[in-house]
């Protein structure tokens, strides 16, 4: 069996027969993968949308900074004070 993804560039083929991933440009250029490479070509894919995915902009950096930093000022309520005599 196989199972056919048509895009408007490339096309990808996976035989389960041969256990081969076959990825094809419109240009005709095609490169067969065995099952040891497809599986290590999809592990880098995911990995790079999870490192984009779970990347912070740079203006969510500076305000999660601005919002984990405490003022020096502000006393904690949840302290007690102590008097000098």
């Amino acid at each position: 069996m196989k199972i056919v993804k048509e895009l408007k560039r490339a096309t990808f083929v996976y035989d389960e027969e041969d256990k081969s991933f076959l990825i094809k440009d419109s240009e005709g250029q095609q490169i067969i993968l065995n099952k040891v490479y497809a599986f290590a070509l999809m592990r880098f894919i995911v990995r790079l949308a999870q490192r984009n995915w779970l990347r912070l902009k740079p203006a969510q950096k500076n305000q999660e900074i601005n919002e984990t930093k405490e003022p020096e000022d502000i006393e904690n309520p949840n302290q007690l004070n102590f008097l000098d005599n």
